[in-house]
């Protein structure tokens, strides 16, 4: 394989040429930064690798629909500062309807390892990598058949979102989720665990819950059912659902926490500068991108090997939730 340019190593790293000139012939007057990332530049060209093989990793997203917020962009931001820590460079790939499979492009370009955040389109994308013979690594809250993958584990996050909720002295609590793959195991899970909480018989009635299309004003409408059946608190597993209970309340003119509690089950950039700053039960993302990178570096080296980890999150608390209060 032949040597990269000094133009082609500026452009992919984002330094200018008279810098990645330095770099190369080691002057000490060049940042540990530049250093790093022309590094990784010249590894993801290629040089130093077998034929037809390179160092980046795709990282493969649903893009949002509507006005629907990425709950994986902190991972995405944490998988890509990993992979630049062990000198391999993030190639964000993003799916969606009207958006063509990248998977064509990147099997030419060398590329043989993936990171699947999340499912949506997503997990087309993920299949077709994998008949193209990529490692493909997923991390999302279900678990797939024949895959390598973090579960994010959903059952364990709403245990303990219900369990703070009820140890505040909650008994009217709903659940707000998304219409998908994981809805079914999400509401089984919620009213299992709730009757054993409250020994109840946690009916419809008695548990309510509220499915909701992707975008706001479905997390609107979603919030306005549960407020309706007089809920004083609400899980919400989806930003779109976290804001629109938000909004909703804010329509009914209630005020959250002081007449319904809100807990959120996933991630929500910046939850802490909300008003209400909200309470979440998350996850260590920074823990989960360096296992998730970890576990590919030995797929790739490794052939026929298929990991499957859970992992479970913690609880964050903030101010959106407090004991009970009648209304």
């Amino acid at each position: 394989m032949s040597r990269p340019t000094l133009k082609q190593i500026a452009e992919l790293s984002g330094l200018s040429v008279a810098t990645v000139s330095r770099v190369l012939r080691g002057k000490a007057s060049v940042s540990e930064s530049a250093v790093r990332a022309v590094e990784t530049a010249v590894r993801t060209l290629g040089y130093g690798t077998a034929p037809g093989e390179c160092s980046a990793i795709a990282v493969v997203q649903a893009v949002p629909v509507g006005s629907d917020v990425d709950p994986y962009e902190s991972l995405f931001l944490h998988v890509s500062e990993r992979l630049f820590e062990v000198g391999r460079a993030a190639v964000r790939v993003l799916t969606g309807p009207g958006i063509p499979s990248a998977t064509p492009m990147l099997a030419s370009s060398g590329i043989r390892g993936a990171l699947v955040l999340g499912g949506s389109s997503a997990g087309p994308e993920a299949v077709r990598m994998q008949e193209e013979g990529f490692r493909v690594l997923r991390i999302a809250q279900s678990t797939y058949a024949e895959t390598a993958q973090i579960v994010l584990d959903p059952t364990t996050s709403l245990d303990t979102a219900l369990s703070h909720l009820v140890n505040l002295g909650h008994t009217r609590i709903g659940l707000a989720v998304p219409r998908n793959s994981a809805a079914a195991a999400r509401i089984s899970t919620f009213r299992k665990r709730l009757a054993e909480l409250l020994h109840i018989s946690a009916t419809r009635d008695q548990a309510p819950v509220a499915m909701a299309e992707p975008g706001l004003p479905a997390g609107i409408h979603a919030a306005q059912k549960l407020l309706m059946a007089n809920c004083t608190a609400v899980i919400a597993t989806s930003p779109s659902l976290t804001f629109g209970l938000l909004e909703a309340a804010r329509r009914e003119r209630l005020s959250v926490p002081e007449h319904v509690s809100l807990l959120t089950v996933g991630d929500i950039h910046d939850a802490d500068v909300l008003d209400p700053p909200i309470s979440q039960v998350t996850y260590d993302w920074q823990a989960v991108a360096e296992t998730a990178v970890g576990m590919l570096e030995t797929m790739l080296s490794r052939p026929g090997y298929m990991p499957s980890y859970s992992m479970s999150p913690e609880l964050v608390l903030r101010s959106s939730e407090k004991p009970i209060r009648r209304r």
